[in-house]
């Protein structure tokens, strides 16, 4: 019954957005600023600047990662809170050497300052490319868009 409502939920959406030319223009602001926004994440990452990279989370933000192996549920670890995000980010300079990249497959703003994003994060080490998908979520805090949630999935 949820599952319904939600399709056809989804599928108004998409027939008004068809319709709707500033949806489309909301859209198109979205995956631009969804773009510069981790293409810049990106470049922290390849400098191992782990201060710059915690300092996109919000106080109270999360990383989940999730990781889905081929049998069983799905196991969640979470760091919660500024300094849990920290210290996963202290490996940030032995993470230099990799070359990691965002893909953004779908951006959309919730509310004028919130951004949800999705994705595809790839980092390559001496030629071999691993691939996690991502979702964040964005809040506008002054000039800056904060990290509220960040869920990795790594599929085994």
């Amino acid at each position: 019954m949820i599952a319904t409502r939600l399709f056809h939920g989804f599928i108004l959406t998409i027939v008004l957005m068809a319709i709707n030319p500033a949806a489309r223009a909301q859209d198109e602001a979205a995956m631009k600023l969804a773009k510069e926004l981790t293409t810049a994440g990106a470049k922290l990452f390849e400098k191992g600047d782990g201060a710059a990279l915690a300092a996109q989370y919000m106080d109270d933000g999360e990383i989940a990662e999730t990781t889905i192996e081929p049998f069983g549920s799905p196991v969640v670890k979470v760091q919660k809170g500024m300094e849990n995000i920290k210290k996963v980010y202290e490996a940030a300079p032995g993470l230099a050497k990799l070359s990691p990249t965002n893909e953004v497959r779908y951006a959309r703003f919730i509310q004028p300052d919130t951004l949800l994003i999705t994705g595809d994060f790839s980092i390559t080490d001496q030629g071999k490319s691993t691939h996690f998908g991502f979702t964040q979520v964005r809040r506008k805090v002054g000039d800056a868009w904060k990290i509220v949630s960040l869920e990795l999935i790594i599929r085994k």
